[in-house]
């Protein structure tokens, strides 16, 4: 049973002021959005982008520069339960899972932890999570496929994860199948599946 959904939010061209997330929408870095479904609210990176497809529940961010994408991830849950979590491996689709490198490490709010990809070797994974106030887990899924800027996506999600706002949440409703590409980076979504493929490497996550 897995214990995290993967959740895609859609970035902003806006740098001022924050911004609704809006389906089908391609938005770049240094955007401050929000999210109203799952009331997290952050500021895009720059050099970095995203998408939310329509009736997806994945929220992605994509460098093609650093060949490396975040997944962001949202769960109802406790500490032990977001331990219990990242300390065991994490089955990305069928053949594909994040293997822990490292035990979870805990730094003010934010847990940390190291993973290899078992299926992708290519691929090197890091996580940074916590439990907001409203016992809401988030995790920023970091999979990079570079050696050489593996560092510097480590430093980016660590930097998002710490600068995460919370406000309260609005119910959202079930989506319906979705099909959506940008460049080399194409996600397909359903009630029960997400699959997506980029440079960076491609799983799929189900209920």
């Amino acid at each position: 049973m897995k214990f995290w959904h993967v959740i895609i939010l859609v970035l902003s061209t806006s740098v001022c002021l924050a911004v609704e997330v809006q389906q089908g929408e391609i938005y770049l870095g240094g955007t401050y959005v929000e999210s109203s479904q799952t009331g997290v609210g952050l500021i895009i990176p720059q050099g970095w982008q995203g998408a939310w497809p329509a009736g997806s529940e994945v929220f992605v961010l994509e460098s093609v520069g650093l060949k490396a994408n975040i997944f962001i991830s949202f769960e109802q849950g406790n500490e032990a339960g977001l331990r219990a979590m990242m300390s065991n491996p994490i089955p990305l689709d069928a053949s594909t899972q994040l293997v822990p490198a490292s035990a979870p490490k805990r730094t003010g709010n934010i847990y940390t932890a190291n993973y290899t990809i078992a299926g992708a070797p290519q691929l090197t994974g890091f996580i940074a999570a916590q439990i907001l106030p409203s016992s809401l887990g988030v995790a920023l899924i970091a999979l990079s496929a570079d050696a050489a800027t593996a560092r510097q996506v480590t430093q980016v999600t660590r930097q998002l994860a710490n600068s995460l706002t919370v406000k309260q949440p609005v119910a959202r409703s079930e989506g319906k199948n979705q099909f959506y590409k940008s460049g080399d980076a194409s996600f397909i979504s359903d009630d029960k599946c997400s699959y997506f493929s980029s440079d960076a490497g491609s799983f799929s996550t189900c209920d």
